[in-house]
């Protein structure tokens, strides 16, 4: 079993590295939901935009306005596609993120488990160690006093 400083310090890393992979999951998380936000607003905007046309052809539509709005239409749509792609690079990135905040923790609580049966080894050790000099403490008095000696 490894001693116990070399296990401190390998519990410290583990610790330091969940602490930091926490921190890079929570901002990857903030980063697919802003993602997801700007995409949900594009296709608001689309919608909105559509039916604000599909109102004004009402009256009457020349081909310029026609020709702008498929333009537009059609810019609009391809900021939709690349949003899609950044959400779905930010999804990718987020569940990589939380399988290695995972891996992290899976390593601390080994390196924990690791350290509390060490702990506990120790500690049992000591108490040996304590009913061994008792023992021996009470055996030397007993030696010593002849009011305890085995021929009475």
């Amino acid at each position: 079993m490894p001693d116990t400083s070399s296990l401190k310090t390998l519990l410290d890393l583990a610790q330091k590295q969940t602490d930091s992979s926490a921190r890079k999951l929570g901002k990857l998380n903030s980063l697919q939901q802003e993602a997801e936000k700007k995409l949900n607003l594009l296709l608001q905007y689309r919608h909105s935009y559509q039916a604000q046309f599909q109102n004004s052809t009402k009256n009457g539509t020349d081909h310029i306005e026609w020709r702008n709005f498929i333009a537009f239409m059609n810019q609009l749509d391809s900021a939709i596609t690349e949003q899609r792609q950044i959400v779905i690079n930010a999804t990718n990135n987020k569940e990589i993120g939380g399988n290695e905040f995972l891996s992290c923790q899976r390593k601390l609580k080994s390196y924990d488990t690791l350290s509390q049966r060490q702990q506990k080894i120790e500690n049992q050790r000591q108490v040996s160690l304590e009913q061994k000099i008792q023992d021996e403490f009470s055996s030397n008095a007993s030696s010593r006093n002849p009011f305890f000696s085995e021929n009475d």
